[in-house]
């Protein structure tokens, strides 16, 4: 078999595909120059509790720096002036680390979003994340899901697979990334039996309110994401875009938000110019016309669950946040900017949580 690289070229090919079918959803535009964060939504207008001292404070400590931290979770105004003070004096390497303690009363389960596992393995959010956790004890799982799937659809698929991992003292947090989120949430309105084993939800990036980018997709670039053969990977029904309408999500969220009982968390990815990948740039200066926060998919106004507890905003794209395409495709690694403590991040949340559910078993 030819090799490019490191890579096979039918594995090659089979991701140039998938590229193409992404960025069909953008327009061909040129980054803006300086585009990034600006003012963040107003948070009491959609009911969210802002965390972000507490957050800051869990993340950093696990990190070698006060600087590594002020790089990766941005400081925007309208933040607790307090949160300044949070920052440890020394990392956590110092003492014991929490991560024992928290794999044993918690199981975590990842739900990666669009067009997961249309690339096979060799493109998979949160695998290094999970690796890490399962080494430090947890049982983290990531969930399978149809890529190109409907939400109602991927609900029947992540019921099961929480119902198929058996009884077990320590409940669940459930982090939904991206489209995985509304699969998420349609989860817990058509099986609301998954509810009793589930701690919180953390919407990771989450579509929770859509993308602008699903509002403007014509039918040709649907037809694209949704129909163009993929290996491993379903042809969809045309509802995985439409799922991700602004419009839908937020009748979606009217008719059912009364049913949803559990804690929600939401980490939001809002990249700076300068740590957008080269495949988001397009997307990111798009969004950036209206809504300087975002990450090159989703705006940070839609990416907070109304009602959550916001726990901060992440300087990282849409893909970096989630998946360390560098090293996955090393072959076009230098078109990625995703060096982001994924663990970290995940590690920290887990920990917050933990402090607001203190009768967890």
């Amino acid at each position: 078999m030819t090799h490019i690289g490191a890579l096979p070229w039918t594995r090659s090919v089979r991701w140039l595909v998938l590229a193409a079918a992404a960025m069909a959803l953008v327009s061909c535009t040129t980054a803006l120059p300086g585009a990034g964060p600006s003012a963040p939504p107003k948070l009491a207008d959609i009911g969210v509790h802002d965390m972000r001292a507490e957050f800051l404070h869990a993340f950093c400590a696990r990190l070698p720096s006060e600087s590594d931290c002020a790089d990766i979770l941005l400081r925007l105004p309208g933040e607790p002036a307090h949160a300044a003070t949070a920052l440890p004096a020394v990392r956590h390497a110092s003492g014991p680390d929490p991560a024992a303690s928290l794999a044993r009363r918690y199981r975590l389960a990842f739900v990666p979003g669009l067009l997961a596992g249309c690339a096979g393995s060799m493109v998979m959010p949160f695998a290094d994340t999970a690796d890490t956790l399962r080494a430090a004890g947890f049982d983290a799982r990531i969930l399978s899901i149809e890529g190109r799937g409907s939400t109602e659809h991927n609900a029947d698929l992540i019921a099961r697979q929480l119902a198929d991992a058996g009884p077990d003292p320590r409940p669940w947090i459930v982090f939904g990334y991206s489209k995985g989120l509304p699969d998420v949430l349609e989860t817990l309105v058509r099986h609301p039996e998954v509810t009793r084993g589930i701690a919180a939800i953390v919407s990771y990036a989450g579509a929770a309110g859509g993308s602008r980018l699903a509002d403007d997709a014509g039918n040709w670039s649907k037809a694209l994401l949704e129909h163009v053969p993929l290996p491993g990977c379903d042809r969809g029904d045309g509802s995985s875009i439409q799922a991700l309408r602004r419009d839908v999500r937020h009748a979606w969220w009217q008719a059912h938000h009364a049913q949803l009982r559990l804690p929600f968390y939401s980490i939001v990815a809002a990249a700076k110019a300068d740590r957008v990948s080269r495949p988001l740039q397009s997307s990111y200066a798009k969004l950036s016309r209206t809504d300087g926060l975002n990450d090159g998919q989703l705006a940070a106004a839609d990416a907070l669950v109304p009602g959550s507890r916001l726990l901060g905003y992440v300087n990282a794209d849409h893909w970096a946040v989630a998946i360390p395409l560098s090293r996955q495709l090393p072959v076009i690694g230098a078109l990625f900017v995703d060096e982001v403590p994924r663990a970290d991040l995940v590690l920290a949340a887990v920990q917050v949580i933990s402090h607001h559910a203190p009768t967890t078993p």
